[in-house]
């Protein structure tokens, strides 16, 4: 039986994590930068000021994370940036919505894995 790709184009189940951890950031970056008032909003009521500036942060070290990741280049800094700006992301979502754990309501359940495994994908060997 024939394989659909050859073997030389099959990434290995940890490269495949790491690259789509990487390219997750990349929607919630394009959103964010589309409704940058939106955002500041968030980062305002987070304390984040001036929001504007952090909002532009933010996307900028989303897309370094998500490059990073996704390229394989400097993956154990990439996924540092990554999993911080996550971990960010639940503290502000706890501070501004209380501290709840399941996605839905909304809380840190999400970004916490995702930090995590983008983590693992970028240490582990």
């Amino acid at each position: 039986m024939m394989a659909a790709f050859p073997p030389e184009l099959m990434l290995d189940a940890r490269t495949a994590v790491r690259v789509i951890c990487g390219a997750f950031f990349l929607p919630h970056t394009i959103a964010k930068l589309r409704n940058i008032e939106r955002a500041s909003g968030l980062f305002y009521k987070v304390g984040l000021r001036p929001p504007g500036f952090f909002v532009i942060l933010t996307a900028f070290l989303e897309v370094t994370a998500a490059f990073g990741l996704i390229s394989g280049l400097y993956p154990r800094l990439a996924a540092v940036i990554g999993a911080g700006i996550l971990v960010v992301a639940a503290y502000a979502i706890a501070r501004v919505h209380t501290l709840m754990w399941r996605w839905q309501h909304p809380g840190i359940e999400y970004m916490l894995f995702w930090a995590t495994i983008c983590l693992c994908a970028g240490f582990l060997p």
